[in-house]
């Protein structure tokens, strides 16, 4: 079987990127001498550190894998690095080969924006999706009514998730490998306990989603009575941070308003995050 060619694999780092969240693409960019790959060839490593493509194999290939799941570890950006297809180099990277080439190769880190998961399809979950795009969130929306679930009510992209009206299903499942930001805007105080229950319960697991957010809609009275919901299933927000009621304070009641103090808030949060975030630096 031949190895994937560079759209190929350019496809699947889209795919694995929104599945996963990050990978790093692998490019050689320049090449001198008797060498293995050629120049526009790549390699996708992904998280779980399995690759794909082909930069022409040997010590050469592996190298750049392993210097591309240490790029993982750190922040999104990109960095060329230099190969020398030698037992030793005075510069760069020797690979130990006998080729007598040299390889310059792009390792970029793609990351995928975060993921705004939407419990509840109705006219709050639906103008939370529209913002979510303009504020830079890839969307998914879990609704048990298949009615709204309809693509025509949410933007092009955005995912729907089928799930029970009691949401016994793993629907963070897919998204485990994203940054989450979750929104609880269902249709009334049971779906809400039971979209909050299943977020817990999933948070208990094993592997842990990513979250980055979690809130609730709703006055205070019904708030509470949904945490004593959750409380009498046995599960607990101790060590989560429940947003509730959701959204920053700014006034408003329409499905349209509510789904900007919603975005205002996760935006701030994400801000916030990236600000206190360490700075990376790399070798």
């Amino acid at each position: 079987m031949s190895a994937p060619g560079p759209l190929a694999v350019l496809a699947e780092a889209e795919r694995t990127v929104r599945e996963q969240g990050r990978a790093v693409l692998c490019q050689i960019v320049r090449a001198e001498g008797s060498t293995p790959g050629k120049v526009g060839w790549k390699l996708l490593v992904r998280g779980d550190g399995s690759a794909f493509g082909n930069l022409g194999g040997g010590a050469f290939e592996a190298m750049v894998a392993t210097d591309a799941r240490e790029r993982l570890q750190g922040a999104a950006g990109s960095e060329t690095k230099r190969y020398y297809l030698t037992e030793k180099a005075v510069q760069g990277e020797p690979t130990g080969m006998v080729c007598g080439g040299m390889m310059e190769v792009l390792l970029e880190v793609l990351a995928a924006p975060p993921l705004l998961l939407v419990c509840g399809g109705g006219p709050v979950g639906q103008a939370v999706a529209q913002a979510a795009t303009l504020g830079g969130f890839d969307c998914a929306v879990a609704e048990d009514r298949p009615r709204f679930r309809e693509a025509t009510l949410f933007p092009a992209a955005t995912r729907p998730v089928a799930v029970s009206r009691d949401y016994r299903e793993d629907f963070l499942a897919p998204f485990l490998g994203r940054e989450l930001y979750v929104a609880v805007v269902s249709r009334c105080w049971e779906t809400d306990a039971a979209a909050l229950a299943a977020v817990l319960r999933q948070l208990a697991a094993e592997p842990r989603p990513r979250l980055a957010y979690l809130g609730l809609m709703g006055s205070r009275r019904k708030i509470a009575r949904v945490r004593r919901e959750v409380e009498r299933q046995g599960l607990s927000l101790d060590g989560v941070e429940l947003h509730a009621p959701i959204g920053l304070p700014i006034g408003g009641d329409t499905p349209g308003e509510i789904a900007i103090s919603i975005l205002a808030e996760m935006v701030q949060v994400r801000a916030r995050a990236a600000a206190a975030e360490p700075e990376r630096t790399t070798a």
